[in-house]
């Protein structure tokens, strides 16, 4: 990546990593990619197939695709992920860390590298959570022009199933010291016990609520920022629709709505190749109709 990596260090001294796709120094609108749990920030940049063919090649993933349309781009790694620190110790680190430390931390890096042009926030899954959840304890004051979440649900109450199954992800979390994600292909990060824990147990209850009481889901009524959430039509487990849309429906922004992409999973609003015309132009119409 010619932008390169900077070095950033939240306020209780871990240490992230900041890509940058390419250099730009033209002022245009920036986007910021955030990864969810199991992995990073190459995420972004993969084409199906594997390869980082690049925006010129037509190959590469959603972060080329989005330096083809004109967009500065900002890959983040959260701590415990890529290049970024790793958990000092067990159980050091929490999902609420993500929300209060790293985010306006990398918010503050690249709005201070382009000097303060439009920025967005993209996330995937908790990635798309964590940014939400800060611009909930900020509301007005966001220093961000817009949030999309691809796959990111509210805390909605769990049947059975998916109660039984977030319990096995705490306990084998807090019984290993991290959940194993590469043994079971949810990604390509083990993720750190707590993090995980945390995130699971606030959808568990049906409430994200912070260590300090803070109602995180009902201050988004107070959230000015533009929103688009992205559901996959095939995301049965992680971020159904119906999940997805409590999102939107408890933000209190003006320009808010939900874009159900036909045939994608999960993962697959990022890696399927379908996400490529079926998913993305409509991101990116969105974001220059927002920024």
């Amino acid at each position: 990546m010619t932008g390169g990596t900077r070095r950033v260090t939240t306020p209780d001294g871990v240490e992230l990593a900041l890509h940058r796709l390419r250099a730009h120094r033209d002022g245009r609108p920036a986007v910021l990619l955030v990864h969810g749990a199991f992995t990073n920030h190459r995420f972004w940049l993969h084409s199906p197939d594997g390869s980082d063919g690049g925006a010129e090649t037509g190959a590469g993933g959603l972060a080329h695709f989005f330096g083809a349309a004109g967009l500065d781009v900002w890959l983040a790694d959260l701590r415990h992920h890529g290049d970024s620190a790793r958990e000092p110790r067990r159980g050091a680190w929490t999902f609420e860390d993500w929300v209060l430390h790293d985010t306006p931390t990398l918010v503050a890096r690249v709005r201070e590298e382009t000097d303060g042009a439009p920025l967005a926030w993209i996330g995937h899954s908790a990635g798309g959570a964590a940014g939400l959840c800060w611009l909930a304890r900020v509301a007005a004051a966001a220093p961000i022009g817009g949030i999309v979440t691809l796959g990111t649900p509210g805390p909605r109450r769990l049947g059975p199933v998916r109660r039984a199954a977030a319990a096995a992800t705490v306990a084998v979390s807090r019984a290993l010291g991290h959940f194993p994600a590469r043994r079971f292909r949810f990604g390509n990060e083990d993720e750190a016990a707590e993090i995980i824990a945390e995130w699971m147990e606030w959808n568990v209850r049906g409430r994200w609520v912070g260590v300090d009481g803070f109602d995180y889901f009902a201050g988004l009524a107070a959230l000015s920022t533009p929103y688009l959430g992205v559901a996959g039509s095939s995301d049965w487990l992680f971020a159904p629709p119906r999940a997805c849309r409590q999102v939107v429906d408890r933000i209190g922004s003006a320009r808010k709505s939900l874009t159900i992409a036909r045939g994608l999973s999960h993962r697959g609003l990022v890696v399927n190749p379908r996400a490529r015309t079926d998913c993305w132009p409509n991101i990116v119409a969105w974001l220059k109709e927002t920024l």
